[in-house]
């Protein structure tokens, strides 16, 4: 009980949903439980708050737009892909049992969408009235976090009902714990699209090495930067 009032009841049972199977004996740790806290928990915590500051600031309605009519970039469709690539590891693991391996398929997930998806995206929630990339973005985010909220409800089931309370919308389900476990969507998985965006991600990370090694700032323009052996699309490559 002591632990459960330093750290609260969500970061302990994400502690031992991701640190070993869950019939190997383990040693708490409470920095062990911190740093999935902040790796994790924080992570999505903050990228749901950006979503909801800035659906606030422009009056972002989600029952009057649908996914399904929005203007979707090359980024959209692929978080959604990996989203839904993730759903069904995260399924296939539940039923097999392998609870840590379904815990890492989220916070890997997680990871991508606050440092890659939403990094890159911020500028189009912060675009003048609520159409084309910018309603595309919304609705890509809203979609994410939604269905993140039902993955999450047996692992972290405060959080989860929390952020479903503020994302519900009238006529669904008293609460994330009343719903349908998320289903994947297998038309929505582009595995072309995920390896040519995990090639762009990793010419991106060795750029930032390279500026580390040079002594570079990461926002300093440079006069030209050359990258061997990728084959990008024009439009990965803008990115």
């Amino acid at each position: 009980f002591e632990a459960l009032q330093t750290y609260g009841a969500d970061a302990i049972r994400w502690y031992f949903y991701t640190c070993c199977a869950p019939w190997l004996p383990k040693r708490f740790s409470g920095k062990a439980v911190l740093e999935g806290q902040r790796k994790f928990m924080s992570t999505l915590w903050n990228t749901y708050a950006f979503f909801v500051l800035y659906a606030n600031i422009c009056e972002f309605d989600a029952s009057k737009h649908t996914l399904e009519k929005a203007a979707l970039g090359a980024m959209d469709r692929w978080v959604l892909s990996k989203m839904n690539s993730m759903v069904k590891a995260v399924d296939e693991n539940l039923s097999a049992y392998a609870v840590p391996e379904a815990a890492r398929a989220l916070q890997d997930f997680v990871d991508d969408l606050s440092n890659w998806y939403v990094r890159r995206s911020r500028e189009r929630f912060w675009g003048k009235g609520m159409q084309g990339g910018k309603l595309a973005a919304f609705e890509t985010l809203y979609t994410v976090l939604k269905t993140l909220c039902g993955l999450l409800a047996p692992f972290t089931p405060f959080m989860a009902e929390t952020m479903y309370q503020n994302l519900r919308q009238e006529g669904e389900p008293d609460s994330v714990h009343l719903t349908d476990f998320p289903a994947c969507d297998a038309t929505k998985i582009n595995p072309a699209l995920e390896a040519d965006m995990e090639t762009v991600i990793e010419i991106v990370q060795l750029g930032r090495g390279c500026r580390s090694e040079a002594n570079l700032k990461v926002r300093q323009p440079l006069a030209a930067a050359y990258v061997k052996g990728a084959q990008l699309s024009a439009e990965m490559a803008a990115l």
